[in-house]
C-alpha cells in the first residue's frame, strides 16, 4: 500500500512547481535565516532547518523528489550575443555549460546510488496560453525523479546545505511517507512543507508554528481552521 504523498509524486498530474506553499493548499511555510549579519544568518538558517527537519523526520527521509530540466539549447532565433551587450560570450558558455553538468552531475549520481522512478512529462512553467508563448522557441521538458533510501540514508544535511547555500543546486525535496509531506528548502531564506491532506496539516501546524513566517501566518491559520 502506498501512502498517499507518494501517490501524489509518482502523479504527473502534480506539478510540484515553486511557489510550493500557494500552489498546495495543504501547506505550511517557515523562516530560516533570521540575523543581522550574513554568519548569523547562515547559521540560524541551518539550525532552523535542522529543526523542523527533526520534526517532520522521527526516522528518516523515505524519498527525495528533484526536477530534472531538459531544455532545447538548439532552438532557432536571432544571434543571442546581441541580448548580452557588454557581457564576454565565453562567460556566458561556461555559465550554461556548469550549469547542465551541474545539473546532470547530481541525476546521475542519485540513479547510481539509489532506487528510483522518472515520472516523465510534468507541467513547466510555460505552458500554451501564457504570454509570450511560442511552440517555436526555448522548449523545455521536466521529468521528477523519485529516490527512494530503502535500507540507506540520504546525506540530510548535505541537501539541506547546498538548498541553503546555492540557489541553482537541484531543488530537492525530502519525502516522509509516515507524515505524508514533503519538505523543500527554497533558499536560505526559508522552507515550505507540503501535506497530502488536511489532517496531517493540521497535526504539525502547531508543533511547527514557532518557526512560521510572520507574512504568511494569517493564511496558515486560515488552512489551519479549514478555510473558514
Amino acid at each position: 500500500m502506498k501512502s498517499k504523498i507518494e501517490e501524489l509524486i509518482l502523479d504527473s498530474s502534480f506539478d510540484y512547481l515553486q511557489p510550493y506553499f500557494y500552489s498546495n493548499p495543504n501547506a505550511l511555510r517557515c523562516e530560516l535565516g533570521i540575523g543581522c549579519t550574513r554568519e548569523e544568518h547562515m547559521r540560524t538558517a541551518r539550525e532552523r532547518a535542522k529543526a523542523i527537519y527533526d520534526i517532520l523526520f522521527r526516522k528518516k527521509a523515505d524519498a527525495i523528489i528533484f526536477s530534472y530540466w531538459m531544455y532545447d539549447f538548439s532552438d532557432t532565433g536571432e544571434a543571442e550575443k546581441a541580448l548580452y551587450e557588454g557581457v564576454d560570450t565565453d562567460e556566458i558558455i561556461e555559465k550554461l555549460v556548469s550549469r547542465e553538468a551541474q545539473s546532470l552531475r547530481f541525476l546521475s549520481r542519485c540513479m547510481m546510488d539509489y532506487r528510483h522512478v522518472t515520472v516523465r512529462g510534468l507541467g513547466t512553467y510555460d505552458n500554451p496560453g501564457d504570454p509570450g508563448y511560442n511552440p517555436g522557441y526555448g522548449l523545455t521538458r521536466r521529468n521528477r525523479i523519485v529516490c527512494y533510501a530503502d535500507e540507506n540514508e540520504f546525506d540530510v544535511p548535505a541537501l539541506l546545505d547546498k538548498q541553503l547555500s546555492d540557489r541553482t543546486d537541484s531543488e530537492v525535496g525530502l519525502v516522509s511517507f509516515e507524515n505524508e509531506c514533503i519538505l523543500s528548502v527554497y533558499d536560505d531564506r526559508g522552507c515550505d512543507i507540503v501535506f497530502a491532506t488536511h489532517e496531517k496539516m493540521r497535526e504539525f501546524y502547531r508543533p511547527l508554528e514557532p518557526y512560521f513566517l510572520d507574512y504568511d501566518r494569517k493564511e496558515m491559520k486560515k488552512r489551519y481552521m479549514g478555510g473558514k
